[in-house]
């Protein structure tokens, strides 16, 4: 079976995910440290084009 979602670590780019109208499947506690959340998305190649765009817009962002 085939995975296909993508987690995100990162709560900046969860939100930037979001912001371009991506949506989360779930949201939980991180296994590694319990104090931040990992952030679960669908896997497609327009997500993955978007997360690429990131970096360009980060400093706008943030």
């Amino acid at each position: 079976m085939k995975n296909e979602t993508i987690v995100i670590t990162q709560e900046r780019m969860a939100g930037w995910l979001m912001f371009n109208r991506f949506h989360k499947i779930n949201e939980k506690a991180d296994l590694k440290d319990s104090s931040r959340k990992i952030y679960i998305f669908k896997d497609t190649p327009e997500i993955r084009s978007i997360m690429g765009k990131y970096n360009q817009f980060k400093d706008i962002v943030s």
